[in-house]
């Protein structure tokens, strides 16, 4: 079967450095692999793109000798069943607010008797094409799910959260977590690290792995330094946007245009 490096990596407490990719390009995904991104994200949640492009994106950063991984749109296990039977064994899930929501998650990617997950093994990428015949046995060891802590609500019960068997990270949204505080876009307000913090440190003291985003005041290094071994900063829309405007700001005056 495919091999998930990048869990055990993280699982051993490495810290692993990643990049977003919204744009769905599979140049791009290549592209971050080849640079040295540990993690490539490719977003379902907040952008168009389906199954067969994620597939693209992925090949492509394995391609690039990278580790791919997945947000999924929502918690419906049609998009788990889906991504997983592509081959695709990282995902992270968005909007975890309670338990009974993770527990719904692992169990819809695992297969019986641990979870409810669908069987197409014998002909889905995930199992080989039938070429791995111990596929079904071993597939939740290879899966790395990240369940998102996006809500003050969610905060308060992350140890309990990462307490469960399959649930093999907790990773913060910071943005939307200081939005349910009614504090959207400030990422500096006292509750809104405090929050964090108190969630970040359940975590820890579950074992399982920390991720997040850098914040102000918290980069991507002070963020290992504290703790936490998934860091996705890099985005490559937000990065083409910053090279368009830093080349326009160097020549607009000999090409005024518009």
């Amino acid at each position: 079967m495919i091999r998930n490096r990048m869990k055990r990596r993280a699982m051993a407490g490495e810290n692993l450095l990643g990049a977003w990719v919204f744009s769905g390009s599979p140049a791009i995904c290549e592209l971050y692999a080849l640079a040295g991104y540990d993690i490539v994200l490719v977003d379902t949640e907040h952008t168009p793109i389906d199954v067969a492009d994620v597939l693209a994106c992925v090949r492509a950063v394995e391609a690039g000798g990278g580790e791919a991984m997945v947000r999924v749109p929502g918690h419906d296990p049609s998009h788990f069943k889906r991504l997983l039977d592509a081959g695709i064994h990282s995902l992270m899930v968005p909007m975890v607010d309670t338990l009974d929501q993770a527990r719904a998650i692992i169990s819809a990617c695992r297969f019986p008797p641990r979870g409810r997950r669908g069987y197409a093994a014998s002909v889905a990428r995930s199992g080989l094409y039938g070429f791995d015949e111990t596929y079904a046995e071993t597939a939740h060891e290879e899966t790395f799910l990240a369940l998102q802590i996006e809500s003050a609500g969610a905060a308060r019960i992350a140890g309990e959260m990462a307490a469960l068997d399959g649930a093999d990270c907790l990773f913060i949204g910071a943005n939307d977590l200081a939005g349910s505080l009614d504090k959207l876009g400030q990422l500096d307000a006292p509750d809104v690290l405090a929050s964090i913090d108190a969630a970040a440190a359940a975590t820890r003291a579950a074992g399982k792995v920390l991720g997040t985003i850098p914040i102000p005041g918290r980069d991507a290094s002070q963020l290992a330094a504290a703790g936490y071994g998934i860091v996705i900063g890099e985005c490559d829309m937000a990065a083409v946007r910053s090279g368009a405007l830093a080349d326009i700001g160097r020549h607009r005056k000999a090409f005024p245009g518009r």
